[in-house]
């Protein structure tokens, strides 16, 4: 499953010089102009990283060595607030190659199943042989193997992110890569279909809804409220194979959770968004509830 990420982070202002114009009574003298070319403009370290981002392959995983290489020379030392930004950068790019990089690292001739979890079984010791040069690529790279639909797909490994860039970064943006870490070992939907217990998808609701309040980096708080309205449109809609509504009913999953998040969570502002369109599901008024819809979740309506 890959977590909705997983998202773009919010661009970083320049910092310009500005200079002070002589009363406007007097005429314009030659000192009121700056000279461009003696102008000079100063990147922090996490835009300078943005630029090196920028001129690499996003279809190649071995990107990802070289940005970690290109982070070590600018990061010499803990910057927590460059660092969230920067390292912020390499999971986006990161995300990207989960998408581009597949086609060009894995062989639709051969068969990758063995490598499928081995992270986490540690179960390193029975990759075949003529995998091991393909694993070693791609767990230097930051990445591990999943199966979509009987085929593999790159996954960020949280353990190079760990690895590599903890120590350069907030408390609160650990917590945040700690829980989608959390978030994509568990999974979350397969086949367009919700794959986890409701508990789940409700806590993971109430998770982000309460992380984002306490973010105090605004572009930390968007990325949190952009995880929060991914699982909060799922909670209200659904998905294609399992939507909230079958046949002018209620889902048995979508009404236990309804349930849980009645009980769990009643001051939430999930909950205060939800109460109407829960309550017309319950006293089954299907139509009364669609009607809702349009408020409750808008673009992401198909």
């Amino acid at each position: 499953m890959k977590i909705k990420s997983i998202s773009t982070y919010l661009p970083f202002a320049l910092l310009f010089a500005s200079c002070v114009s002589n009363n406007k009574e007097q005429p314009v003298s030659d000192s009121t102009f700056v000279d461009s070319t003696n102008t000079e403009y100063t990147l922090s370290k996490s835009d300078r990283l943005e630029d090196y981002l920028l001129a690499l392959d996003s279809n190649d995983i071995q990107s990802v060595s070289k940005v970690t290489a290109k982070f070590n020379e600018l990061f010499p030392e803990k910057d927590t607030v460059q660092g969230d930004k920067a390292v912020g950068l390499i999971i986006d790019f990161m995300n990207k190659l989960t998408i581009f990089g597949n086609r060009t690292t894995f062989d639709e001739n051969q068969n990758y199943s063995a490598l499928v979890d081995v992270e986490f079984n540690e179960g390193n010791a029975d990759i075949p042989e003529e995998l091991k040069a393909d694993y070693e690529k791609i767990n230097k790279n930051g990445f591990r193997v999943r199966e979509v639909e009987g085929m593999p797909d790159l996954e960020i490994n949280p353990f190079y992110i760990q690895n590599n860039f903890y120590p350069y970064i907030s408390k609160n943006f650990e917590i945040y890569l700690q829980q989608m870490a959390q978030e994509n070992k568990e999974g979350f939907a397969m086949d367009a279909a919700i794959i986890i217990p409701y508990q789940y998808l409700v806590q993971r609701v109430i998770w982000w809804e309460d992380f984002a309040k306490n973010a105090k980096d605004p572009w930390l708080k968007a990325k949190a409220d952009e995880q929060y309205e991914w699982y909060l449109t799922n909670l209200t809609i659904g998905m294609d194979n399992t939507p909230v509504i079958e046949g002018q009913q209620v889902s048995p999953y979508f009404k236990d959770a309804y349930a849980y998040l009645t009980e769990l969570a009643p001051n939430s502002a999930a909950y205060k968004k939800l109460e109407r369109y829960i309550n017309f599901l319950n006293d089954n008024k299907i139509e009364d509830a669609k009607a809702l819809l349009p408020t409750l979740i808008g673009s992401h309506m198909n």
